[in-house]
């Protein structure tokens, strides 16, 4: 096993040039990687990474299979229901795939069979059937690109798992993800009479009652945007499914986003005077001057507005919608946050830092004894999982055409610091992606206040690093930073035209998502379109 994985480490260096092979074999454990213009630092990273990551601190790490879908080293994983975490992952290593599918560059076969295993024996968990929380739902996002690969015909079945079987699983995970989002649009939003403003909006989870998060949007809305487009059996849940979406931004955007500092705060509360959002730093519940919104500018949480809105527009544009006023709304915001967020990039490393609104000159020096992991003063740090997340963001708005600035320079700028600042050895031959921020929130059964001290020194927000037990990936960083990698891959084939790609043809009759993706099933809904000879790319 040890000689297959380094095979393979090896196979994936090759394509960086002789100095970063020599520099991978000679680096000690947690010694910076250099970087390399020209580096597939995707196919390095999810080489390195697929079988060993962790969710927040619970082991992860899909199997480990070779081209013919035969399973060389078990998978790594100690939660038994689909995590918004590894499905991000997930997620991340099938965009990988769909794009070197038809490319001499990369083998992606074992990253699929790795994929389709994992989301052929995980369910989604009871709560998230019911509706009481939308991290239990986002991992269904990896069905959608698992279909289309699956129903391509390019990758035979494994012994393991049949591409039949792998479709009837994912009508199984969007049947039951529906169901989850129309319970909570029922029983888990926001009601006029608590805040008129603010009625209809989604609830982050159950137990945070009448609370809108930033992270909610990427994964409440932008799950639904994509299951219109993509999901044959799909049936609207409201009388206008776009309007439900675009309500969920235009709510939180009115609470959270803050026009002064261009950015968004992250989270708000309906309920000022409620105990759910008592102890939240920013919040008032003094009649007439009431404080909705929590005080302080996460990375993270912005980071999931920001990719949330560049998803739900990718998915109004394959639906006809960019003359439409919810399409002209949401591509307001982008602008916006785009040019909010691009004024906080640390000029001298291109990275962005966990609290947005100050730099390393910021130190907490305390925060609750009883909800801290250290003492010792920390200072505010470059972080690497809203870096990855941005990068992810402004590469793949630029590729489709949203922004009205170009944002190359900063992208270009922010993939270079990110490799050079937060990837290091393993000291096995491969990469860890460090100073990610393991976990943060507001209230529920821990005293999170939400404040600039909390974000550094609060138990759950300890970032990894490259000593002791914080010396792991952290599955957020690294389905960012393979999403990044990919489109930043993308852009630089595209300028360079390294290869061209191969182009399959597929049958006559074939049904088609808005997307050009094949559909293995007639649709239920009419948005979909039957052509004549087409290709994917």
């Amino acid at each position: 096993m040890k000689r297959i994985m380094k095979l393979a480490l090896l196979t994936a260096l090759t394509i960086v040039g002789k100095s970063a092979t020599s520099t991978a074999q000679d680096l000690k454990a947690g010694q910076p990687y250099p970087f390399t213009e020209g580096a597939r630092y995707s196919e390095l990273v999810i080489n390195s990474r697929i079988n060993d990551f962790k969710a927040n601190t619970s082991a992860s790490g899909f199997g480990i299979f070779d081209s013919q879908g035969n399973l060389v080293t078990a998978p790594n994983n100690t939660k038994f229901t689909l995590d918004y975490v590894p499905g991000l992952v997930a997620k991340a290593i099938l965009e990988a795939v769909d794009y070197y599918k038809d490319r001499t560059e990369v083998d992606v076969r074992p990253w699929f069979y790795a994929v389709q295993n994992y989301a052929n024996y995980l369910d989604i968990t009871s709560g998230g059937k019911a509706g009481m929380s939308f991290d239990d739902l986002n991992a269904v996002k990896l069905y959608f690109k698992l279909q289309q690969l699956a129903a391509s015909g390019l990758f035979a079945d494994s012994p393991y798992h049949s591409n039949g079987a792998t479709l009837t699983t994912a009508g199984k995970r969007f049947a039951d993800a529906l169901k989850g989002i129309s319970v909570a649009d029922a029983d888990y939003a926001i009601k006029a009479s608590t805040l008129a403003d603010a009625a209809g909006g989604w609830w982050h989870k159950a137990s945070y009652i009448d609370q809108m998060w930033c992270d909610g949007q990427y994964m409440g809305p932008a799950l639904l945007a994509q299951m219109i487009n993509e999901y044959a059996d799909y049936s609207p849940i409201s009388d206008n499914d776009w309007d439900l979406i675009t309500r969920q931004f235009t709510i939180s955007w009115h609470y959270l986003w803050n026009p002064e500092v261009q950015l968004l705060y992250h989270a708000f509360t309906a309920d000022p005077t409620g105990e759910a959002a008592s102890k939240w730093a920013g919040v008032s519940a003094t009649p007439g001057a009431e404080v909705y919104h929590s005080a302080e500018y996460w990375g993270r949480a912005e980071a999931w507005y920001f990719l949330a809105l560049v998803d739900v527009l990718e998915q109004m544009k394959a639906a006809g919608l960019t003359a439409t006023d919810n399409y002209t709304t949401l591509l307001g915001y982008l602008r916006q946050l785009a040019a909010g967020i691009a004024t906080r990039q640390d000029e001298a490393t291109g990275c962005w830092y966990q609290l947005l609104n100050h730099d390393g000159t910021y130190v907490a020096d305390t925060y609750d004894t009883s909800y801290r992991y250290t003492s010792s003063p920390v200072a505010n740090y470059l972080e690497s999982s809203c870096t990855a997340i941005f990068i992810a963001a402004y590469l793949k708005g630029m590729r489709l055409g949203l922004y009205d600035t170009d944002y190359t320079a900063l992208a270009r700028k922010a993939y270079q610091g990110f490799v050079e600042n937060f990837m290091v050895s393993d000291g096995k031959g491969g990469i860890h992606l460090v100073r990610c921020c393991k976990s943060a929130g507001l209230g529920g059964s821990n005293y999170r206040d939400g404040s600039a001290n909390y974000y550094l020194m609060g138990k759950d927000t300890k970032p990894t690093s490259t000593e002791g037990d914080d010396f792991y990936t952290e599955g957020k960083v690294l389905g960012g930073f393979i999403m990044a990698a990919t489109e930043y891959e993308r852009l630089s084939d595209a300028a360079t035209a390294l290869s061209a790609p191969r182009r399959l043809s597929v049958p006559d009759d074939s049904i088609y998502t808005l997307s050009g993706h094949p559909l293995a099933q007639e649709p239920r809904h009419g948005i979909y379109i039957k052509s004549g000879r087409k290709h994917l790319h």
